[in-house]
């Protein structure tokens, strides 16, 4: 029988032949264990890192591109900020930016000026992933009604994309009878609604512990403190043209 060097009983194994019967050096195990998926992964994730410094995110591609259409397709007309999505998704900056700029690419969403959303043309398409988190009942806080002579969209444009203290935007939603405005929390423990239907808004959040709500309250006045200042502003631009009226009488 031949004898096996201690370098090949250590690097090797051997089978036996179904044909001769010999003995048959294998091959290294680490090399075996390679697959062609394995190698293709690692080769990538050397190039990434070449490129850009830093180690890829685990499933960055396909979890982060499906969370975020996932999101526009419930919210189907809606337009998410940047941070909006950032808090919505729980998301790093970075993988975020490299999702929406491949989702963008090919096509599927679209940016403005309002934010991000869903391509109409694309949303039969979209890969839509169940959120199983589950969603607290919203409730009302405060509901005013729109007084003649104020557009809807004067009120959107007040407040769209600003910041209430601790209350973050996220995005607008437009439908066929009015919008939706949204905020979340830093903590993203709750989230505050503003609906605008027809001629009236309602405000509503899901805050579910008292400190929550007593938070989302606090940021609810806050919203209709920037409503009311339009309102205001608007009173007194009608008041300055009846007053120039009357002195162009007199």
């Amino acid at each position: 029988m031949e004898k096996i060097s201690e370098t090949d009983s250590v690097n090797h194994t051997t089978s036996v032949s179904a044909e001769t019967g010999e003995n048959i050096p294998s091959r290294d195990l680490t090399e075996v264990s390679l697959s062609p998926e394995k190698i293709s992964k690692d080769l990538q994730r050397d190039a990434q890192i070449q490129t850009t410094g830093e180690l890829p995110f685990i499933q960055d591609f396909h979890n982060n591109d499906n969370k975020i259409l996932s999101l526009l397709n419930q919210h189907t007309g809606s337009y998410f900020s940047f941070k909006g999505l950032m808090r919505k998704l729980n998301l790093h900056q970075q993988s975020l930016t490299r999702a929406l700029n491949r989702l963008e690419e090919i096509g599927l969403i679209q940016r403005s000026v309002n934010g991000y959303k869903l391509n109409k043309r694309e949303q039969k398409c979209a890969i839509s992933v169940p959120d199983k988190r589950k969603r607290s009942e919203y409730k009302q806080l405060l509901q005013t009604y729109i007084p003649t002579g104020i557009q809807t969209e004067e009120i959107v444009r007040a407040l769209n994309g600003r910041w209430f203290s601790r209350i973050r935007w996220i995005g607008l939603m437009e439908s066929e009878i009015g919008y939706m405005l949204q905020w979340i929390n830093e903590d993203n423990t709750f989230q505050i609604n503003v609906r605008i239907i027809w001629d009236h808004i309602i405000i509503e959040t899901n805050a579910v512990s008292d400190e929550d709500k007593i938070e989302a309250m606090v940021g609810s006045c806050k919203i209709f403190e920037q409503i009311t200042k339009l309102l205001q502003t608007r009173l007194q631009d009608h008041h300055a043209k009846a007053l120039n009226s009357l002195r162009f009488v007199a």
